[in-house]
């Protein structure tokens, strides 16, 4: 493996350009949201490449210095968890080299892209919990009945992406992993455009990885199912937080039993697709996390012997959470995580979960703001939060 140039650097800036759906361009996709690197509807890709923020944004990575951009990775590797810069590395090592061609005043003579991350639209079916308008049309179309004037769907190269599509054309031959996230993109037409095109021009040996809610594997008259069968290597990880009711709260739109019929769907036609899960690890799942694994396992819906899922612990929107529970819960919560034992490899993500929650300093006034928003959208969506999640119930109603 090669070195890093320090304990701030990360590959990404070097290798990947990531587009927001209103156009604001980050250094990836947990960077701080608010913290823009540029414009897509303003300025062109190469004019973002090198602008002042990203020179400064380099620089500061190879001199060790923290960038606010970048505050995600750092608050996960104070609190002793794995963080996507970490992740990046390690799985770019070959290209960490790429540091020495940066010019002093950390601009780059080429721009060499070889992982790709656009979020081209908001179009979403679903109004998870932890989203926004800005990731659904879904949410912006409840925020407009609800007196919130918001656009309801916006598209990150503007009136049309086909001025952004054609700018990434060309690194198309050079990209070795496509990642596909939301909105949902398996209701993206731009998602299909770039399968289809890289069909076209032979280039199927690449890898395709997706963040899905799965609720959709046919989109107008394409199968997905038909246009991954033509990749060596694809990945999915169905974005599921937990099951039956409890799906459908925190990830409002869901249909679990269509979910769970399109996982056998998936399985029986592509056997040798890498099917997982990625979990938003949050005060809504935190306590029946392990009641998860065991349905999904009882239920042959995944086999512990080739489960690898992802756990994202969520920091944003902070009401949501470990930080909401007091001492007394969260050794509740511990407890319970420590409960059972799954093999190496759930073990190791399940520890981090319980280092998150161990790590995180008890705020009553995110509490308060937790119980606010839970009472605003289930009144909204005609949830009810406690029969829900009736393992939390005394806790909520304790003041």
């Amino acid at each position: 493996m090669t070195a890093e140039p320090s304990n701030t650097f990360c590959i990404l800036p070097w290798i990947h350009i990531y587009a927001n759906p209103d156009g604001s361009v980050l250094p990836c996709c947990v960077a701080e949201h608010h913290i823009h690197m540029g414009n897509v509807q303003e300025n062109s890709l190469i004019e973002i490449w090198n602008n002042d923020k990203y020179r400064e944004l380099r620089t500061n990575m190879l001199t060790g210095q923290r960038s606010t951009q970048c505050s995600s990775c750092y608050r996960s590797e104070d609190r002793g968890v794995k963080s996507v810069r970490q992740d990046f590395n390690k799985r770019f090592d070959k290209y960490i080299g790429y540091n020495k061609l940066t010019r002093s005043d950390g601009s780059l003579a080429e721009m060499s892209l070889r992982y790709f991350d656009v979020r081209w639209s908001n179009i979403c079916n679903f109004k998870c919990r932890s989203c926004s308008s800005t990731y659904s049309s879904s949410w912006a179309t409840e925020d407009n009945q609800n007196g919130n004037n918001k656009k309801v769907f916006i598209f990150a190269g503007g009136p049309s992406n086909d001025l952004l599509y054609y700018q990434f054309l060309p690194h198309f031959e050079n990209i070795e992993e496509f990642y596909f996230a939301g909105g949902e993109p398996l209701l993206t037409d731009k998602h299909y455009d770039i399968l289809n095109h890289l069909i076209k021009i032979g280039r199927t040996d690449i890898k395709l990885t997706y963040n899905t809610n799965l609720s959709n594997l046919k989109y107008k008259n394409q199968s997905v199912i038909d246009l991954w069968k033509q990749f060596k290597q694809v990945e999915v990880y169905a974005s599921l937080d937990s099951w039956g009711l409890r799906a459908e709260y925190i990830r409002e739109g869901t249909e679990w039993a269509v979910i769970e019929d399109n996982i056998k769907t998936i399985r029986r036609e592509l056997p040798n697709l890498n099917l997982q899960m990625s979990s938003v690890i949050s005060a809504f799942n935190l306590y029946t996390l392990t009641d998860f694994l065991d349905y999904l396992f009882e239920n042959k819906i995944f086999s512990v012997e080739k489960f690898w899922p992802s756990f994202y612990n969520i920091m944003n929107p902070y009401y949501y959470s470990s930080q909401i529970f007091d001492d007394k819960e969260k050794a509740k919560i511990v407890k319970k995580l420590s409960s059972k034992s799954y093999g190496r490899y759930l073990d190791s993500q399940i520890a981090n979960v319980i280092n998150y929650v161990n790590n995180g300093n008890y705020d009553p006034g995110l509490k308060t703001k937790f119980k606010i928003e839970t009472k605003n959208f289930d009144q909204i969506r005609n949830r009810d939060f406690e029969s829900t999640f009736p393992e939390l119930k005394d806790w909520y109603n304790n003041e």
